[in-house]
């Protein structure tokens, strides 16, 4: 395997245990905008001083690209903690692994190119797995997740799905142009400041520390923050997006073994779930997985 690949792979296990930290504060009360806030503030504040150590200014020209990134990633991290405000992480963390056929698509329409017809076949696989997904959720509605919910959370992801699609894309083109170095802490200084029109919804201190949640949510948060700084880097620098995002779509398999396997210390609604249920889930990202091999595989 080669080294930067590295940084997907453990972004894929960071984001599984992170958005376990983030479904506990959210079920204890917090909301996600708050989760949202921090995670994007962690992000700004370290790409801000990685950015004022180099001393690499991007230039003005490009500032309106930096703008539009951060917004995409801004969006997507929303969609993102709301699709696990309404379901389970097993449900939701599956359905993200389609942003790799979604970028695929993105490139080729953009680029006026015909898609491929694995690209097609990724899709279809995508979309049965996504059903399958759907299924496991829709059958836990007695335990926890209503049908309504279950749609929502699917809805939800593919939403944030599209727009870190959107990201990626505009990462890959515009970083290369003006530098990683550069453009990444433009980013997300735009992302910080993006986030800071969530501060009217996010919950104070005092009300988290009432609810015993302000643990998880920082805990939460700061690891979304560090898995995402190490793809927003391997993006940025290798551009090898097509590899790199297969790598990263393996969290759709962690994240249904670890949040079933570590629940009840989570307090995750996979505890309440039956063996056939869950093993639906696993089916689900499974071809999800599948999906995203086959559509970015090159033909031999």
């Amino acid at each position: 395997m080669p080294l930067h690949l590295l940084f997907p792979l453990a972004s894929s296990f960071v984001f599984v245990f992170g958005m376990m930290f983030a479904k506990k504060a959210i079920s204890g009360g917090a909301s996600p905008w708050t989760n949202t806030f921090l995670a994007n503030l962690w992000l700004a504040v370290a790409w801000v001083v990685i950015g004022a150590v180099q001393g690499e200014l991007l230039p003005r020209a490009m500032w309106w690209q930096a703008a539009l990134v951060g917004l995409a990633f801004v969006a997507g991290q929303l969609f993102t903690y709301l699709a696990f405000q309404y379901g389970d992480v097993s449900v939701a963390t599956p359905i993200f692994g389609v942003k790799v056929v979604i970028v695929a698509m993105m490139l080729s329409l953009l680029a006026n190119e015909s898609v491929g017809l694995r690209v097609w076949i990724g899709a279809i696989l995508a979309t049965l797995g996504i059903a399958v997904v759907q299924a496991g959720a829709g059958s836990s509605a007695k335990g926890h997740l209503t049908p309504k919910h279950a749609s929502l959370t699917v809805l939800l992801a593919l939403l944030s799905a599209v727009a870190l699609s959107l990201f990626d894309i505009g990462l890959q083109t515009w970083s290369r142009q003006a530098g990683a170095a550069r453009f990444l802490p433009a980013v997300f200084l735009f992302t910080g400041l993006f986030s800071c029109g969530f501060l009217p919804w996010i919950d104070r201190p005092a009300h988290l520390r009432r609810l015993h949640v302000l643990s998880p949510l920082l805990l939460g948060s700061l690891l979304m923050a560090v898995q995402a700084m190490s793809m927003s880097y391997s993006l940025g620098q290798f551009g090898d997006a097509a590899r790199i995002n297969i790598v990263y779509a393996l969290r759709g398999l962690w994240a249904v073994a670890l949040a079933w396997l570590l629940a009840r210390a989570f307090g995750g609604a996979e505890a309440q779930h039956s063996f056939a249920i869950m093993l639906l889930r696993f089916a689900g990202a499974v071809l999800l997985t599948v999906s995203v091999i086959v559509a970015l595989s090159q033909p031999s």
